[in-house]
């Protein structure tokens, strides 16, 4: 259990929190997204958009497998983007990221787009791809707890990387109730690509083979917070993420999503949820070949500014996995400040309690306590 100390100050946060919030009682109501940051016209032709998001974090943590307990304050991550408008059809997007998640400041964005008419626009660079709705395709100000569901994360680190981006092109298109993408790419994060002419070996074996993948998702008119969709992709990149027997892999993977109210404080009930798995090619030695995962979320609006959340997770892992099947269960409430003035988003406190138990009873659990803020701007 957690210490007297963690206690007093988890109690301590939640307090000098609670001033903030709003003192009269509204009706929920559906949030807007916050306003873009803040935006520099140059002249007729240019403008320049540059916002960003800070996620502060104070959690506790036991790993009975390892018998390992750490309490501590950090910065999980934080962002900052810049959003360049050339003309009507030319659009460049650079985001930086860094804190406890990413390390040293480093850009997680770099992609250039060029508007074809209304619908429809390609994309190149460092960008997301087709991938399941619940990694990157979710925005980072729009997570539902302290992180992205656990079987999310474990799908990045046995594909792309573990932001979830790749290096590549594709054909993006919005309408009034759907969403889709389709690109070609280098197959990870990790690899960016290029021979030059004046290298000593410019064209040097580096183990490459392209990617392609496509997704869909659709938000039914009448049906007020409603979507469902996925994707469907395949790598023959054969990346140090999919190794196993000494020998990276090609894979296809997959995903599919069900959401009624897919962002925080959108509606007064929300229900999310999502599976998604991976099948590797066959390799000498290696049996366990797939990696399945299912995710459901629950959320209940009390108050224009509260919402409790709650989600179950299961998932089917394979080797070089540390267990063969896991249980993770998530609990908490978020907290806003900012729902009745610039949306439910953009000044948050999650306070959370998860559970992740493997194969082996209480030995295998691992535990996490954390409060968590964010502020966008």
């Amino acid at each position: 259990m957690p210490s007297i100390r963690f206690i007093l100050v988890l109690v301590l946060s939640f307090f000098s929190f609670v001033p903030l919030i709003p003192g009269t009682v509204q009706p929920l109501e559906a949030q807007s997204s916050p306003e873009p940051g803040t935006v520099v016209t140059v002249n007729d032709d240019v403008v320049f958009r540059f916002g960003g998001v800070v996620q502060p974090r104070l959690s506790w943590t036991r790993d009975h497998r390892a018998d390992e307990e750490s309490l501590g304050f950090g910065v999980r991550r934080y962002r900052l983007y810049t959003l360049v408008d050339v003309g009507d059809r030319i659009g460049i997007f650079a985001q930086l990221e860094g804190g406890a998640a990413a390390g040293s400041t480093a850009f997680i964005d770099l992609e250039a787009s060029l508007q074809l008419d209304e619908t429809w626009d390609v994309f190149a660079g460092r960008i997301i791809g087709p991938q399941p709705r619940a990694y990157a395709l979710t925005l980072l100000p729009n997570l539902d707890g302290i992180d992205r569901p656990v079987i999310s994360v474990a799908w990045a680190n046995r594909t792309l990387g573990a932001d979830g981006r790749t290096y590549g092109a594709g054909l993006r298109g919005r309408g009034a109730d759907w969403e889709a993408r389709a690109v070609v790419h280098s197959g990870t994060n990790q690899r960016n690509v290029r021979g030059e002419i004046a290298d000593g070996r410019p064209a040097r074996p580096q183990g490459t083979g392209m990617a392609t993948a496509g997704y869909l998702t659709w938000r039914p008119s009448g049906f007020e917070g409603l979507e469902f969709g996925g994707h469907v992709g395949y790598n023959r990149s054969r990346n140090a993420l999919t190794q196993a027997g000494g020998q990276g892999r090609a894979y296809t993977d997959g995903s599919l999503h069900l959401y009624w109210g897919a962002d925080p404080g959108s509606q007064p009930v929300r229900v999310k949820a999502e599976a998604m798995g991976i099948a590797w090619e066959s390799v000498e030695g290696v049996s366990d070949r797939s990696f399945a995962g299912v995710s459901v979320l629950g959320a209940l609006g009390v108050r224009e500014w509260a919402e409790f959340i709650a989600r179950v997770e299961r998932m089917q892992d394979s080797a070089p996995g540390p267990t063969a099947m896991q249980t993770i269960l998530m609990g908490g409430v978020n907290l806003s400040r900012s729902a009745a003035t610039s949306g439910f988003n953009r000044e948050k406190l999650t306070i959370g309690w998860s559970v992740r138990q493997g194969e082996g009873g209480s030995d295998a659990r691992r535990h996490q306590l954390a409060v968590q803020g964010q502020v966008v701007f």
